[in-house]
Formats: C-alpha cells, sequence, structure tokens
C-alpha cells in the first residue's frame, strides 16, 4: 500500500517538460563561508582552499550554472562563467597582497567547457550539494538570453571576449553568480525573493590593496585585526567599498526553504538526486534593450570600465 506521503513525493518528482526554459543550477562552497565580517571571511575562505587540496572537486567558493532549452535545439545548451586558475585569487591575497582589493580585481576568466559542467553536476549531485530553479519562459525571453550570452562569449571593439575578463564586482556581468544572475535579470525573470541571496556588507579601505588604494600593500595580519565591516558615515570610495555579490550556498538555502514554505508559489521537483524548483513566467516580456546604462557604480567598477577602455585603446 502506497501512503499519502509517498504520493506527494511521487508528485514531485514527475517534473514537466517544458519547451522554452531556463535553469539555474547553484553549488556551495566546499565549507561554510562565513561574511559576520572581513576577519571572519577570510580564515573560512581560505580553509575552502585548503579543503580544496584534499578533496576532489571542480569548484572551491561555490558556483552558478546556467541551462537554456528551447523548442527550436534538440538538446539542452550548458553555460558558466569560472575564472580561468584557482591559484590567482590566493595570490592576489598572499603575493600581491591586495587584500580585499581581490573582491574588485579583475582576473582571468572563460566560459566553462560543457564537459567540466556535466561533471560537476554529477559530483556535486552525489554529494547533495546542488539545487536548481527552473523557469519555463517564452521566446522572447530565450532570444534575449542568447543574444546576451553571444555578446558575452565573442570579441567587438575588445582584443578579447567580455568572459575573458572575470570580476564578481561588475554585476550584471562576470563572475559566475554574476553571471548567472545576469541571464535571469536580462530574461525579466529574476525572483522578488532574490534579495534573500545576496550579501551586502561594506569593506573598509584599509583593507583593501593593489590599484584601488595608491597600490597599497595589505599584510594577512591587518585582514584578521579588520572584525567588523565599514559602519560609519564616511564617503563612499574613499573610506569604504560597497560590495554586493550574490552567494550560490544563500540561493541553495533559499531554494530549500520554498520547496518546504512555497512563499513565492514555486512547485518543488526533483531531477534524480538534484532538489528544486520549477515556476511557469512565460507571461513575463520585457520592452527595455538588453544591455542599458548600469545605475549604480562603485570604486570597484570604475576600475573596471578602466581596464576595459585600456583594452580598447591598444586595440
Amino acid at each position: 500500500m502506497i501512503n499519502r506521503n509517498q504520493e506527494i513525493e511521487t508528485d514531485i518528482n514527475k517534473k514537466t517538460e517544458f519547451e522554452n526554459e531556463i535553469s539555474i543550477f547553484v553549488i556551495p562552497s566546499l565549507a561554510e563561508i562565513d561574511w559576520s565580517n572581513p576577519s571572519v571571511l577570510f580564515k573560512t575562505t581560505l580553509k575552502c582552499f585548503i579543503k580544496a587540496i584534499t578533496a576532489r572537486n571542480l569548484y572551491t567558493i561555490g558556483h552558478t550554472i546556467v541551462r537554456i532549452k528551447s523548442a527550436d535545439k534538440p538538446e539542452p545548451v550548458y553555460v558558466a562563467m569560472s575564472g580561468k586558475f584557482h591559484t590567482e585569487k590566493v595570490s592576489s591575497v598572499l603575493v600581491r597582497r591586495m587584500g580585499f582589493g581581490v573582491l574588485g580585481a579583475t582576473l582571468q576568466g572563460h566560459i566553462e567547457p560543457e564537459d567540466r559542467i556535466h561533471k560537476g553536476i554529477s559530483i556535486y549531485s552525489k554529494r547533495g550539494m546542488i539545487g536548481y530553479i527552473r523557469f519555463k519562459v517564452n521566446r522572447q525571453s530565450i532570444d534575449r538570453v542568447n543574444k546576451f550570452i553571444n555578446h558575452f562569449k565573442n570579441k567587438s571593439t575588445l582584443k578579447c571576449s567580455p568572459s575573458e575578463l572575470y570580476n564578481g564586482a561588475t554585476w550584471p556581468g562576470s563572475g559566475c553568480s554574476s553571471f548567472g544572475m545576469a541571464v535571469l535579470d536580462v530574461a525579466g525573470i529574476l525572483p522578488p525573493g532574490s534579495k534573500e541571496w545576496q550579501v551586502d556588507v561594506k569593506i573598509p579601505m584599509n583593507i583593501i590593496g593593489g590599484e584601488f588604494n595608491n597600490n597599497k600593500k595589505i599584510s594577512v595580519r591587518s585582514i584578521l585585526k579588520t572584525t567588523s565591516w565599514y559602519d560609519g558615515d564616511g564617503i563612499e570610495d574613499i573610506d569604504y567599498v560597497r560590495y554586493n555579490v550574490y552567494d550560490p550556498a544563500k540561493i541553495l538555502d533559499w531554494i530549500k526553504k520554498c520547496r518546504i514554505q512555497n512563499d513565492y508559489g514555486y512547485i518543488a521537483e526533483n531531477e534524480g538526486s538534484i532538489v528544486g524548483l520549477q515556476i511557469n513566467m512565460s507571461h513575463v516580456h520585457v520592452n527595455e534593450p538588453v544591455f542599458i546604462q548600469r545605475e549604480v557604480s562603485n570604486l570597484f567598477v570604475k576600475h573596471y570600465y578602466k581596464d576595459i577602455n585600456d583594452l580598447i585603446v591598444e586595440e
């Protein structure tokens, strides 16, 4: 005999197929990253990199993957943005001594190969460290997203493609979670609840080094002694830098919560062992251009623009 709970579980696992859909898959960091203050953030992030040395993994500090299905293509397309070298972040802090300037530094990036993406999904699904949200969309959303992704992959006025410039501070844009959220934003389906996915802090200028602060060198000791984010009436980009980022771990927690509370009208489902949500957003139509003027900037973004302008001049 099948009881009521078994019936509900069976219904959850019956995944409805959509003709056009956009999904995001999120993978948390290998160990919990704690944003309580700069000192704790440094310690917990370092723990992730140390754990990566001994664990079979592809992504150290979390990852976001986009999957696009459309009626005119027989197979879905998987796309993700990542840093090209995992060690570049570490060396920027320990060797170049940029301090928290690393959060706004432009590093080497690339569009991740699909075979690597499939491998990552397989590894983390076995560990129970992955979740997804699947959106039913219309053809306009698919076309807008394809235009955005093609721009990201291809060279334009630069001598390199935008995907080769990895920078998590430039949302919407590069950085794995920034890229994923930009795709949802372009499609017009970034959920209202996505505010809960963000980390928003003020980084004290005295722990920001490199090109953002007169090439100042920041010691690890200085970071460890900084036990609070900036909290005062100082001047932005002089006394502190406002930093906002989407955290894959927060998104995964939100997915799990929505599967229970159903606050935003999502339907719980699974893809094999991967927990997920689905929602119908096919009614959404976006009238604005795919690329629009940025409304909010900061010191990190201004330097990113400078890097891009330098490339245009060199070209």
